[in-house]
Order: C-alpha cells, then sequence, then structure tokens
C-alpha cells in the first residue's frame, strides 16, 4: 500500500509539472501510468488513484482550456479503465418498438434506409446527468447548466471506418460527441415531451479544430435556432402555431446535406410516417469542418426541457428513451448539395417597456440596503454573460451550449462562507410578470466547475418584493430572494449546498449568478438584452 501510495504522488507531482506539456500535444506517458494503477491496484489504490486522475484532468482541461488528439486518446483509455458506458448497459433493441409512431414501422424505415444504400447504427436519445459525469471525471464541466432544466442527447456509435477518437468516447465507441461526414444523418423518430413550459432540440459544434496549433478548441456553439414548441412540426401541432405540441409523434433529421435530407425523408414515408411530423435540422458545412478524420470538428444534439407540469410523467420520460436514433452513413459518395447557413428568428420587439421599472427597482434596492444594514454590502456587477455561436465560431471563445431562445446575464464573482450572516440578495423585475417571457430563473454557479447547484424560477418569485415596497403598485413585477448556506427557516430563501463534487460549491470556491429569461411570445425566440432590465445581486458578509 505505501509502495503505491508513493507512486500515486509522484506520479500526481510529475502530471502537474507536465501538465501543460501534455495539453500541447507532446507525448507523455504519465496517465498511462495512472490506468494501470487504476486497472490492477486494490479497491483502496483504485479509488484513490480515479480521485487523483480526475483532479489532474480537470487542471489541465477544465474550463476553456483547449484539448489535444492526445489527451482525447487518454481519456477514452481513462474512461476504458473505470468500465464507464454511454448506454449503461441499456438494451438498444428494447428501444426499437417506440419508433412504431403515428403510422410509421420503424422496422420498415430501417430496411427502406438500407435498400437505399445507407449503413444504419443504433444509438440513443439518453439522460445527461451531468453532475454524476463531471465526477466520474468523464466531463470536465458542467458547462452552465441550467438548474431549471434536465437534458437529454444523442449518443452514437462512430461512423463505419472511422478509426480517429471522439471526444469523450466509452470503450464501445460510443460517445455524446461526435463527427459527421458532410452526407451523413442523425434522425431521432419517438415522441415528443409531456407538457412543460419548455421544449427544445438542437446541434452544437463543441470542438472546433485549430489546424495551426494541433488542437480543438471549446466553443459549444449553437448553430442556429432550435426546434422548440413553437416551431416544432408534429401531429397535434402543425408548425406548432396552434394545438398540442406534447407527448406527440415526431420525427427529427440532422444533415448538413440537402440531397441526404431528400433521401431520408422518402425512407420515412414510404415507412408510413407522415410528413407533417418530420422536422429537418439544417447544418452548415460552410461554418463547420464536417468529416470522420481526426482534424475535423465535433458536434452534440441536445434536447431541452423545463417544469413538466406532471411530475411523474416528467421523470418517466426522463428516465427511459422516448423514441430511437440511427446515425444514417451513405455506403457511396456522391455529389454533395449542402444547406447554406441558417437564418436566425430575429430577437426584440422594440418594446422597452420593462424601463419604466427602473425607479421602482431603484427603491427596492434602497429597501434592501436598509433592511440588510448597507455597510456591510457589496454590490455584484451584472453584465452580458453567454453570447452566441456565431460570435463563438468567429472568436474560439466557449459560449457553453446556448440556445438563442433565452437572454444570458450573470454577476461578478463571490464567495459564499458557511455562516449566517454571509449571504446574497437578488433582485430585479420578473420578466415573466412583466410579460417579456414565458419564464425567468436565476441560478448559482461554481466558477471552475461552471456547476449552476441553486435555481429559483418566477413562479417562486412572485410576490416577493411586496413586503420592501408595500405601497408601490410595481411591486408586484419585482422580486427578492435570498441565497445563504444556511436560510433558517426563511421560505424566500436557497441554501447553496457544498457537493458531493459537482452537486455543490464548496465554502472557499469563487461562484456567480447567472440569469436566464425564455422566449419572448411575440417572437418565439429569447428576449433581446437591450429591452430588458438587468437583474441584481448584493453580497452581505458580517
Amino acid at each position: 500500500m505505501v509502495k503505491y501510495k508513493l507512486l500515486i504522488a509522484s506520479l500526481l507531482l510529475t502530471a502537474l509539472l507536465v501538465g501543460p506539456v501534455i495539453a500541447a500535444g507532446i507525448n507523455s506517458s504519465d496517465m498511462d501510468k495512472y490506468i494501470q494503477i487504476i486497472k490492477h491496484g486494490n479497491s483502496t489504490v483504485r479509488e484513490e488513484t480515479v480521485n487523483l486522475l480526475k483532479e489532474y484532468i480537470t487542471d489541465i482541461t477544465g474550463g476553456d482550456k483547449p484539448l489535444s488528439p492526445l489527451m482525447i486518446e487518454k481519456h477514452h483509455n481513462y474512461l476504458a479503465s473505470i468500465n464507464f458506458s454511454w448506454l449503461d448497459n441499456e438494451s438498444l433493441g428494447e428501444q426499437l418498438d417506440k419508433g412504431n409512431i403515428a403510422g410509421g414501422e420503424v422496422g420498415k424505415l430501417k430496411a427502406a434506409l438500407n435498400k437505399d444504400g445507407f449503413t444504419v447504427q443504433q444509438g440513443m436519445l439518453k439522460n445527461i446527468k451531468i453532475f454524476d459525469l463531471v465526477n466520474q471525471g468523464v466531463l470536465f464541466t458542467a458547462q452552465a447548466n441550467n438548474p431549471s432544466t434536465p437534458y437529454k442527447g444523442f449518443i452514437l456509435p462512430r461512423a463505419p471506418g472511422q478509426t480517429s477518437i471522439n471526444a469523450f468516447s466509452d470503450p464501445a465507441n460510443f460517445s455524446v460527441t461526435y463527427r459527421l461526414r458532410p452526407d451523413e444523418a442523425v434522425i431521432f423518430v419517438g415522441r415528443t415531451p409531456p407538457s412543460c413550459k419548455y421544449f427544445s432540440y438542437q446541434s452544437f459544434l463543441v470542438l472546433k479544430y485549430d489546424q495551426e496549433q494541433n488542437i480543438f478548441r471549446k466553443i459549444f456553439a449553437n448553430m442556429g435556432d432550435t426546434i422548440n414548441k413553437y416551431y416544432i412540426k408534429t401531429g397535434g401541432a402543425p408548425n406548432a402555431t396552434e394545438g398540442n405540441p406534447f407527448d406527440q409523434p415526431v420525427v427529427i433529421i440532422v444533415t448538413a446535406d440537402n440531397g441526404t435530407a431528400n433521401r431520408v425523408l422518402e425512407a420515412v414515408q414510404s415507412a408510413g410516417y407522415p410528413e407533417d411530423i418530420v422536422n429537418i435540422e439544417t447544418l452548415s458545412s460552410q461554418i463547420a469542418k464536417m468529416g470522420l478524420e481526426e482534424g475535423s470538428d465535433s458536434f452534440m444534439f441536445l434536447n431541452r426541457m423545463a417544469f413538466f407540469e406532471d411530475e411523474a410523467a416528467g421523470n418517466n420520460y426522463m428516465g427511459n428513451a422516448p423514441g430511437v436514433v440511427f446515425r444514417l452513413t451513405p455506403n457511396n459518395t456522391s455529389s454533395l448539395d449542402p444547406y447554406p447557413v441558417p437564418e436566425l428568428r430575429v430577437r426584440g420587439t422594440g418594446n422597452a417597456s420593462e424601463m419604466q421599472l427602473l425607479g421602482a427597482v431603484s427603491e427596492l434596492r434602497q429597501a434592501i440596503l436598509d433592511k440588510y444594514n448597507s455597510s456591510n454590502a457589496t454590490e455584484l456587477t451584472t453584465s452580458l454573460w453567454l453570447t452566441e455561436g456565431y460570435d463563438a465560431l468567429q472568436r474560439n471563445i466557449n459560449v457553453y451550449g446556448p440556445t438563442r431562445d433565452t437572454s444570458y446575464l450573470n454577476s461578478t464573482p463571490f464567495v459564499l462562507g458557511n455562516n449566517s450572516s454571509d449571504f446574497l440578495i437578488v433582485y430585479g423585475v420578473n420578466h415573466a410578470a412583466w410579460g417579456k417571457a414565458i419564464y425567468c430563473n436565476f441560478g448559482v454557479y461554481g466558477m471552475s466547475l461552471k456547476n449552476g447547484v441553486v435555481a429559483v424560477d418566477d413562479s417562486k418569485l412572485e410576490g416577493t418584493a411586496e413586503e420592501y415596497l408595500p405601497n408601490n403598485p410595481m411591486a408586484k413585477y419585482l422580486y427578492v430572494w435570498k441565497v445563504s448556506r444556511h436560510c433558517d427557516g426563511d421560505k424566500h430563501c436557497s441554501e447553496v449546498p457544498t457537493g458531493p463534487g459537482a452537486y455543490g460549491i464548496g465554502f472557499n470556491k469563487e461562484a456567480f449568478v447567472g440569469f436566464r429569461a425564455y422566449i419572448e411570445n411575440q417572437t418565439k425566440v429569447g428576449p433581446s438584452n437591450t429591452e430588458m432590465v438587468y437583474d441584481q445581486v448584493i453580497k452581505f458578509s458580517a
């Protein structure tokens, strides 16, 4: 045991010293040595080594740090050493029947696609338990998750003949990120989520290859707009302008090639699926380097949901596969017919009426300072947090998987101590109550892991400012909420946990507050920040 501990300590020291070298793509055997200890050590040594290796991986790959091809390979070996599986031993075969919807038959669909010259490989639309994945060392950060929003994502195998390793891939070569040939497609056949305030489907360019540096830059960029509950085509809501888009049959085709889309659509219709449930998400090879070779970009597909009307129905949707996923690879190459860069929905209506609440917000600020002692107050600054995918593509910045269905603001950082006199007061305009959004929320995030561990939404914020401004008729559009380690029975307060791991934020760790306002009714896209009153945060300390 002592020998193993000394070896582990020695390896960790070496790893910290050469970490930047590995990140730059220089060969090193340090991770291989760790992995051998994990494979062959006893349970105690294995657990200690896994923990040290996770810290090492986070140190050299966390945040916005780029990934080298070597690091992707070594991380793949690490996932193999801990026997990680994206499928969690679920049977793909058992999910096939879930594709038999709206008169269509998945068996006929596969046969039609095979006949037309596609290799058909099954994947999965899988619940992404992001904190567990971070704690296992599978993902490096929580990617600025919305604490109010569970996520599902495509889990896909490698393409036929692909030799390059996809980032985060398990021993069976399934991964939540994947490369795509410019003529490939991915298809989901199943049902939409049950009734909820919001849902959407969207692809992202996650890792952008930098040929000069031979690294992959994390940009996690949206490549257009979502297929959200207002625009989705389902049997219950064609174009979702009216009717019911929830728990409805749906087909979603993701591809960068118009010719491929037409071939897949023909197969879908021949298998009995009606065209009015088919949605095509178009990717553009003009802004992404598509292909299967090592120097090509990597993608991800997410299904977001928020606030299920029926909790049991929501849990069932999240806990089970709602349909079947296929990766479709043409057996023979043909002339490409690439899609152009998608047009974007226009944010903003020109209605900046929220600004008339600035006076009431100023009165609210003073009432808060009077109540909690302004001498112990530090007012944080709120500013633009995340931009959009086209900005990320040009500046090579990480925008953490944004959707254009919301706005993104955040506060400057703070540290929250372990006593009742150390707390935040978050306040501002309830954008949903004013009518600028269908829902809004704020979350508390750890700075290093970008993990949102606390969420408070507009339904909880209603009426919370009226005790501060009892004679102001505008108080019903405002809110006040406390954030602390110890709420001591305060019903308008949320406690920040310390863990385990990504489930919390440590006492000495920097944190920030992130704000979202989802979907303006008139535009069916996120509101414009320029038409909104910014939310505010005050930190109080003893």
